[in-house]
């Protein structure tokens, strides 16, 4: 299987766990100082959207095969795949967000609810199908 790269795909991005999601709204919920306040989570490891996507192909056992693909020419190919049912709400800023940096300071929900979120470590039944 082919995996599509628009660029490099260097965005810094900060996976995390559905548990650790799950476990910090629990927290937020039984710590009382935390009322009326917003919070950053985020996962305990820095990464490019690259190399995430390299543990994902690690993880199901695969060897990750990237095709980079210029801007244009995705921006050209999402046009036309759009109008496929499976593919109607893709847009070419998703794609982009591959060279963005989406990554988020978790230290005051850390200090106010001790959040820890887990490492990047994918496990069987995180990858596994229906």
């Amino acid at each position: 299987k082919c995996f599509p790269l628009l660029g490099n795909a260097q965005g810094k991005r900060q996976p995390i766990h559905a548990a650790d999601v799950a476990t910090a709204s629990l927290q937020a919920l039984r710590t009382d100082t935390v009322v009326n306040k917003a919070y950053n989570i985020s996962g305990a490891e820095t990464m490019t959207y690259r190399e995430m996507v390299e543990r994902v192909f690690a993880a199901l056992k695969l060897k990750p095969r990237f095709v980079r693909i210029p801007l244009l020419l995705f921006r050209a190919g999402i046009a036309v795949v759009r109008h496929l049912p499976r593919f109607k709400n893709l847009t070419a800023g998703m794609a982009e967000r591959m060279n963005a940096d989406l990554v988020f300071d978790h230290s005051e929900a850390a200090r106010d609810f001790g959040f820890q979120p887990r490492p990047f470590e994918l496990q069987n039944e995180d990858v596994a199908g229906p």
